[in-house]
């Protein structure tokens, strides 16, 4: 596997193995519906970590309407040469630029934006970096009133969940109450939090799909021993006890 396109594969082998794709465009269109996510006002986005941008870009075009401004921070250069292709295929009428860098050591912004996203990337984020990004976003990046949306795993303390892996290997996943605390310690007020339950297939454990959980532990891991602990924890092949958090944060 080419190491520049090494985590596209392995994320887009993650992705093959749930339903989460499925679920989000249809738990968007519902929220938006409900007005949970009036976006109307916003113009501008800093979007955090978005991969591909595949579903920051269905949030976007559902529910930013405005929209004029759009900067995303990407640390994967392959990741990051499909997000700019997304862009200028699907939002073409928007400004957009793509820098490839991770967060931690990313300059900033020179102009406040009205909403920032962070859909599942706080994962990359240590804790002690992950309070000093909130208070940056409160009191540099966004405008007064700005919102956030958070995307994260959820109930990762629970036995028997899906994304329990990680812990059994060693490096446990960032858990949804600890991000949450940061961000009300950072001053920002929660306006809503909607969970979602998916299902993750470990059935077909193929050497991409094990790499990615590899490239997620901090110490060394055998691919035999990340497929021993999955066939363990899931003799039957699949777990619905897969569950993520969507939430939305203003700053007053």
């Amino acid at each position: 596997m080419a190491a520049d396109d090494f985590y596209v594969k392995v994320y887009g082998q993650l992705r093959s193995h749930d339903n989460y794709d499925e679920i989000f465009p249809a738990m968007i269109s519902k929220l938006s519906k409900l007005g949970v996510l009036n976006l109307a006002s916003v113009s501008s986005c800093l979007t955090i970590g978005p991969g591909d941008g595949e579903r920051e870009v269905q949030l976007i075009k559902h529910c930013v309407p405005n929209i004029s401004q759009l900067i995303a921070i990407e640390p994967d250069q392959a990741s990051a040469e499909r997000l700019r292709s997304r862009l200028a295929k699907d939002l073409a009428a928007v400004n957009s630029q793509v820098i490839e860098s991770n967060v931690q050591s990313w300059k900033g912004l020179d102009d406040p934006v009205d909403l920032v996203l962070m859909m599942l990337c706080l994962y990359y984020v240590r804790a002690n970096e992950r309070k000093e990004l909130f208070k940056k976003m409160r009191d540099e990046w966004l405008v007064s009133g700005g919102r956030v949306i958070v995307v994260s795993s959820s109930r990762t303390r629970c036995p028997g969940n899906a994304n329990e892996i990680y812990a059994r290997l060693g490096t446990p996943l960032t858990a949804w109450e600890d991000i949450e605390a940061d961000l009300v310690e950072a001053g920002f007020i929660k306006q809503y939090a909607h969970e979602v339950q998916c299902t993750r297939d470990f059935a077909n454990l193929d050497e991409s799909y094990l790499r990615f959980f590899q490239y997620h532990i901090d110490q060394p891991v055998t691919l035999d021993h990340v497929r021993s602990v999955a066939e363990e924890m899931f003799p039957s092949g699949k777990s619905d006890q897969l569950f993520y958090m969507f939430a939305v944060f203003q700053k007053p």
